[in-house]
């Protein structure tokens, strides 16, 4: 009896060895093959960072395309002045035909008029010169924003048509790239340089 029991002890010995070395095997022949196909836990870190970095550059690009469209003759050497908040320019037309020559150039870059609000009759400053705030939006860069940060609102610029004490025009637009929310929202750089154009494009046009 004692015998049957010592030789059943050494039989599930040999069974406990037998099952650890199966176990090393499989390990190790899992190990090679993820090494082989390239999917090991610091590969796919590194092809995740490598493929985030390709995203980066090509978004820059497209970026920095988008921006160039904007031809240097459109420019006009210096005809649209910048700030810290926007763009502008001045115009050579009267307040009025300022207005209506905006709203033309507007529609054609497909900008929709969210809101337009004459300062002066809002201030009831009669004495004041002339002063429109308007604002815009694109309806599909827009939806594409909204798309990919629902909480950015709806993508717009306020453009700002006013006329000062020596009767010139001016026409100044915030810059959309200003928005604060966009510096944590990197995908959202190529739809606020595309709008960037479309107003720089309409703002040469008056």
């Amino acid at each position: 009896m004692r015998g049957v029991i010592e030789l059943g002890s050494n039989i599930l010995f040999l069974l406990l060895i037998l099952a650890c070395v199966l176990t090393l095997v499989l390990l190790f022949l899992a190990s090679k093959r993820i090494q082989k196909e390239g999917l090991t836990v610091g590969d796919q870190s590194k092809q995740h960072h490598f493929k985030r970095s390709v995203e980066e550059v090509q978004r820059q690009q497209r970026e920095e395309h988008a921006v160039a469209s904007v031809s240097t003759d459109d420019l006009k050497s210096g005809d649209v002045a910048y700030s810290k908040l926007g763009f502008g320019r001045v115009i050579e037309l009267g307040f009025d035909d300022a207005m209506n020559r905006l709203k033309s150039t507007l529609r054609v870059e497909e900008l929709a008029l969210l809101n337009d609000a004459d300062v002066v009759s809002t201030l009831n400053k009669k004495d004041m010169p002339g002063c429109r705030m308007l604002t815009v939006y694109h309806g599909e860069l827009a939806g594409r924003a909204l798309e990919i940060e629902p909480s950015l609102g709806l993508l717009t610029s306020t453009i700002t048509i006013r006329q000062d004490l020596s009767d010139d025009v001016h026409i100044e637009f915030s810059d959309p790239s200003l928005h604060p929310g966009l510096s944590s929202h990197p995908d959202l750089h190529e739809v606020v340089s595309s709008l960037k154009v479309k107003l720089l494009s309409a703002l040469q046009a008056v």
